[in-house]
């Protein structure tokens, strides 16, 4: 009995040897896209090329609240025609991850949940997968998110986020003052010290406050708690309101306090100009975007992407309760039947 076994693996062990003979090359995978049970040096199990990230890339700021990711697709190395899934991953600014997108059927996804932090820096990248196995991930993308607008307000859809004064909605226009007592307000819940202040106004024309003997406005700012008359708003330090002149044609005038009342306009002070004629000519059939910024340093106003005031201060305007307000109700000075729309403030 022992010799036959014997003979059986002696002819069992020179069989495996002539196959092992035979055989000049490794055997081919029984799937050409897959490395099979061995992963490569980089992990992935899945032969194909790595996909790409296309966009957004180089910390691209986003200009809206929705981001969406876009992939350049991969290709089989040995197959072509495969029907690639992908996969997504968002990383916060400390590498955690904060979203995977689970297989996607292309090459596009858009980061849903949870809400992304607000102007903070996010990095992706992107990989295909087929059958259970995973390729190379891409190298990495970048993005900022948007920074939200502390007013998003267009005014054009019948109602305001704001408080509103007097005045009246045209559907698809915006909101038009009827009186020299009319305004919208918005209060801040946090002081606003770098920020860009953006609105259309309508519907006037020159030296619209002639018939009322008035430097007539078309925004103001301060401190909630002065809005509630004459004297508290115009003796208060952190006034401000930008000033259509009624006695020239092209005038403009700029009263901006950041916390001071001296008309030499120290720091903190009341840092003035008036100009009586300007590049920007009025009518009331033409729509003028007024963008006030202002930070550390000053402030600068343009209409129509034309700079018309800046100035330079050492102590930012900070107001303890800031308010923002079309018009001007608190000295009754707000242009009658001027339309606004499109408010919105911004932190840089």
């Amino acid at each position: 009995m022992e010799r036959r076994i014997f003979s059986l693996l002696g002819v069992s062990a020179l069989v495996g040897g002539i196959i092992a003979c035979s055989s000049s090359k490794p055997a081919t995978p029984v799937a050409p896209t897959s490395t099979g049970s061995t992963s490569a040096p980089d992990g992935t199990t899945l032969k194909v090329s790595p996909a790409t990230a296309q966009s957004p890339l180089n910390d691209q700021k986003m200009l809206t609240p929705v981001t969406i990711l876009t992939a350049g697709a991969s290709a089989g190395t040995f197959a072509s025609g495969l029907a690639l899934q992908y996969r997504f991953q968002v990383f916060n600014a400390a590498g955690t991850l904060v979203q995977d997108s689970g297989l996607l059927g292309g090459t596009t996804f858009q980061v849903t949940s949870p809400p992304l932090a607000p102007n903070a820096r996010h990095t992706w990248r992107v990989r295909p997968e087929y059958q259970g196995e995973a390729g190379p991930w891409s190298p990495t993308g970048s993005f900022i998110t948007l920074d939200p607008a502390l007013i998003d307000d267009p005014l054009t859809n019948g109602t305001t986020k704001g408080v509103q004064h007097g005045g009246h909605f045209l559907l698809g226009q915006g909101w038009q003052s009827e009186t020299l007592n009319d305004g919208v307000d918005w209060d801040l819940k946090e002081p606003c010290i770098e920020c860009t202040l953006e609105f259309d106004a309508t519907n006037f024309g020159a030296q619209e406050g002639l018939p009322f003997q008035k430097d007539l406005k078309w925004v103001s700012m301060g401190d909630a708690s002065a809005f509630g008359s004459f004297g508290a708003f115009r003796d208060h330090p952190w006034k401000m309101h930008l000033v259509q002149r009624a006695d020239f044609p092209r005038g403009i005038e700029i009263i901006w306090r950041n916390g001071g009342t001296s008309a030499s306009g120290g720091d903190p002070g009341d840092h003035r100009i008036k100009l009586t004629d300007t590049p920007i000519t009025f009518s009331s059939s033409n729509v003028y975007h007024f963008k006030l910024v202002w930070g550390l340093y000053g402030y600068s106003i343009s209409i129509n992407g034309i700079e018309v005031l800046s100035d330079g201060w050492d102590h930012w305007y900070e107001p303890p309760n800031t308010r923002v307000s079309l018009g001007c109700y608190p000295r009754g000075e707000t242009m009658i039947g001027t339309i606004w729309r499109n408010v919105t403030l911004k932190k840089k």
